[in-house]
């Protein structure tokens, strides 16, 4: 690891101590640049199917390109203690990508300037969640691990119970995804959360009040993808307290 690596980790280790962070200190982003990806990325691997479609019994040759992704776990996650939902927030790379090229209107990723682009509206809201990456845990102890890694709560595993498994990015990925469900205090709390400093995650802890939460789910200004928005509903509904 190089000094400045090394500067960079204590830097997010610093701020983690309590998790009060400020968008500014999420996104730090300088020299934002974009390359070809690897063949050897260790998240992503982009593939070309190749198949015969046989419709009305006219076979038809079609290709499809995706990508081989990781398998993940998402966690809801209550605090009984503040009736609230808890979230992480980080700055996400390719949401950032994406937002750029909308608002400039490019035509490829190639093309876009991003010294335009504030990185604070790559700033999504999460529910807790990670890759199933250990072949020795089953999903719910993924869950249990990512609970104490990103938010901080020691819970019993049993605790954690399953609400639903389906399929993500069904366009160009379609990897499995199951999301849990936990109750947690705030007396669970055993260390700030944050990530996993090796892997120089950044997260920072958000609480959204129960009675806030369907007009944040439908608040467009905040970044959010459509777990999490079904989660939300499935809470606020499950738990009668739609508004």
């Amino acid at each position: 690891m190089s000094a400045s690596q090394k500067q960079d980790q204590e830097s997010i280790k610093n701020a983690s101590q309590d998790n009060v962070l400020t968008d500014e200190d999420l996104c730090r982003i300088k020299d934002f640049q974009i390359g070809e990806l690897p063949k050897d990325s260790t998240y992503i691997r982009p593939f070309r199917a190749i198949f015969i479609d046989e419709r009305n019994n006219n076979p038809v040759k079609r290709m499809w390109d995706a990508i081989d992704a990781h398998n993940s776990v998402v966690i809801i996650v209550y605090n009984r203690s503040t009736d609230s939902l808890v979230f992480v927030r980080q700055f996400r790379p390719a949401v950032y990508v994406m937002m750029s090229k909308e608002a400039q209107n490019a035509s490829f990723i190639a093309d876009i300037d991003f010294t335009k682009q504030n990185p604070k509206s790559a700033i999504t809201y999460e529910f807790c969640a990670g890759i199933i990456d250990k072949k020795h845990l089953s999903n719910k102890e993924h869950a249990h691990v990512e609970l104490l890694e990103e938010c901080g709560y020691s819970v019993d595993i049993n605790s954690i119970e399953s609400v639903a498994k389906y399929r993500s990015g069904i366009g160009i990925a379609g990897a499995f995804q199951e999301l849990f469900y936990v109750e947690v205090t705030n007396e669970m709390k055993t260390n700030a959360g944050g990530g996993n400093l090796s892997e120089f995650e950044f997260i920072a802890i958000h609480e959204v009040h129960v009675d806030e939460l369907y007009q944040f789910l439908f608040d467009e200004t905040k970044a959010k993808e459509a777990s999490l928005m079904f989660g939300v509903m499935w809470f606020l509904h499950k738990k009668g307290r739609l508004p």
